[in-house]
């Protein structure tokens, strides 16, 4: 994997860190505001998109491994 598969990866556990501590200041009533609800889409969606991005651009090279493996450790 390159450089930009790592950022990727790293912005879209950056916004799921993001999501998770939304989640925590709200415990125990999960009452988000509007400004938080907000944020809080627009992280998700960042988190979303990167994974997307990430397993649409690794999708064959992790077929192929996964290939590989099957033939190595045959069931």
């Amino acid at each position: 994997m390159d450089a930009t598969t790592i950022n990727r990866t790293k912005s879209a556990i950056d916004a799921l860190i993001e999501v998770q501590q939304l989640w925590i200041d709200n415990v125990p009533e999960y009452d988000l505001s509007d400004r938080e609800l907000v944020l809080l889409k627009k992280r998700l969606n960042r988190a979303k998109d990167n994974i997307q991005k990430i397993y649409d651009d690794n999708e064959e090279i992790m077929n192929r491994a996964e290939e590989l493996l099957k033939k190595e450790n045959p069931r």
